[in-house]
C-alpha cells in the first residue's frame, strides 16, 4: 500500500472514529434529555398527585367541619325543644295544682263560709249591687248536700251554711236576694237573672290566681331551665 493509500485508509478511520464519538455523544445527550424529560414527568405527576392529595384532605377537614356544626346545631336545637317542653309541661302540672288545690279549698264548708261573708261585705259596698232588684246567690251543692236536697228540695234552708248564707243575707243586704244550688264548686252570684254575674267557681278562682302566679312561675323557670 503506497503512503497515499495509507493516508486515506487513516482519514477513513478517523471519521469513523469521530462518527462513533459524535453518535455516542449524541446518544448520550439525547438519553440524558429523555432522563431529564422522565425526570420533569415525575416530578409534575408527583406534585399533581400531591395537590390531590391536599384538595382531598382539605374537602374531607371540610366535611368533617360542616359535619360537626351540624351535629351541635341539632344538639343546640334539641335542647332548646327539650327545654321549651319541659317548661310547658312543668307550666301545665302547675296550673293543673292550683287548679286542684282551689277546688279543694272549695269543697271546704268552713272556707266556703269565708268567702260568703267576704263576697257578702263587698256586695254590700257596691252601690252598683246593691241597687239591684234581684240577687241570687247560687250555692255549691257538692258542700250544702245534693244528696239530701233531692230526698228534701228545702234541706238547704235548714243547712248550716245556708243558715250563715241568710243570716249573713239578712244582716246586710234587703229583701229581693235569694239562695239556689249548682252543681259545680264555688259560690255564683247572678243580678236581675242573667244581666250580670260574679263567678267564684273553681274555674274561675283559679284562672284569676294563674293569671297572677303563671308569670312569677315561668321568671322563676326561666332563672332554672336555661
Amino acid at each position: 500500500m503506497s503512503e497515499q493509500q495509507q493516508q486515506a485508509a487513516s482519514g477513513v478511520e478517523k471519521l469513523i472514529q469521530q462518527l462513533r464519538e459524535q453518535g455516542v455523544e449524541q446518544g448520550q445527550q439525547k438519553a440524558s434529555e429523555l432522563v431529564e424529560e422522565a425526570e420533569r414527568r415525575a416530578n409534575w405527576l408527583v406534585e399533581q398527585a400531591q395537590q390531590e392529595a391536599e384538595q382531598l384532605r382539605r374537602k374531607a377537614r371540610e366535611d368533617a367541619e360542616r359535619l360537626r356544626r351540624a351535629g351541635e346545631d341539632a344538639l343546640k336545637m334539641a335542647a332548646r325543644d327539650m327545654q321549651l317542653q319541659l317548661r310547658e309541661q312543668l307550666a301545665h302540672t302547675f296550673a293543673d295544682r292550683v287548679r286542684m288545690q282551689v277546688s279543694e279549698q272549695l269543697d271546704s264548708e268552713t272556707f266556703i263560709r269565708d268567702v260568703i261573708q267576704e263576697v257578702v261585705q263587698q256586695a254590700c259596698q257596691d252601690a252598683s249591687l246593691c241597687a239591684m232588684p234581684r240577687v241570687e246567690v247560687l250555692l255549691p251543692a257538692g258542700v250544702v248536700g245534693l244528696e239530701e236536697l233531692r230526698r228534701n228540695p228545702h234541706a238547704y234552708r235548714e243547712g248550716k251554711l245556708s243558715q250563715f248564707v241568710q243570716e249573713q243575707l239578712n244582716v246586710q243586704l234587703r229583701d229581693g236576694v235569694t239562695l239556689d244550688l249548682h252543681d259545680g264548686r264555688g259560690i255564683c252570684i247572678r243580678c236581675n237573672g242573667e244581666d250580670a254575674e260574679i263567678d267564684l267557681s273553681d274555674r274561675a278562682l283559679a284562672e284569676l290566681l294563674l293569671r297572677h302566679l303563671q308569670p312569677r312561675f315561668r321568671a322563676i323557670l326561666e332563672g332554672v331551665i336555661r
